[in-house]
């Protein structure tokens, strides 16, 4: 195993805040592409004050089923605070003078993350991944400032492909539009029979 490879347990630690108050009412879910979404849950008659509380820079995962799906949904939330259903453990970066969450969520996203959980899920229940396995894995955790320039590089690449995203929706509706002139609202000129018909 290379050097800079840690326990990932030494770096995080599990959060468990509920909703005792009820003063968190944006619920969230988490996707199987490892990103939060608003939640469509149907919670009339549901208890939320039993709800986890998420905050920013924390993470939640699933780790139910990881073989069968061959991924782990798991992500880092960012934003005001919001509530989850209970079933998702939460945890955070207990150790951010040398871990950044950041960095962290970079190693979650990648294939081989996914593979090596995978892995690790087959001998569990119904191909889940148990809390222990999951902190028992190893990470690279190479100097905060070598983490600080690749999580850079890394968001200035998403920004470009953030911007390209909006900049081809609007060329696609600019080329809608154009065909819509062009070919659906331009009447089909009538042609003149020729003349001795």
């Amino acid at each position: 195993m290379k050097s800079n490879y840690k326990r990932l347990g030494d770096y995080i630690r599990q959060v468990d805040v509920r909703n005792r108050d009820l003063s968190v009412t944006e619920l969230v879910g988490l996707t199987i592409d490892k990103a939060f979404i608003p939640s469509v849950a149907n919670t009339i008659g549901t208890d939320l004050s039993n709800y986890k509380v998420i905050s920013h820079n924390q993470f939640a995962c699933s780790l139910m089923q990881v073989s069968r799906d061959e991924k782990m949904p798991i992500a880092i939330y960012k934003g005001d605070k919001a509530i989850m259903s209970p079933a998702y453990p939460m945890f955070e970066v207990c150790r951010t003078d040398e871990l950044l969450p950041e960095f962290l969520m970079m190693w979650f996203s990648r294939k081989e993350f996914d593979r090596e959980v995978t892995f690790w899920a087959v001998g569990g229940v119904r191909g889940s991944l148990t809390w222990e396995d999951f902190l028992n894995l190893y990470i690279p955790v190479p100097s905060i400032e070598e983490q600080r320039k690749i999580v850079a590089e890394y968001q200035t690449i998403e920004r470009r492909i953030e911007n390209n995203r909006r900049l081809i929706a609007i060329l696609e509706v600019t080329a809608q539009t154009i065909y819509r002139k062009m070919f659906v609202t331009t009447s089909t000129p009538k042609i003149s029979p020729k003349a001795g018909e």
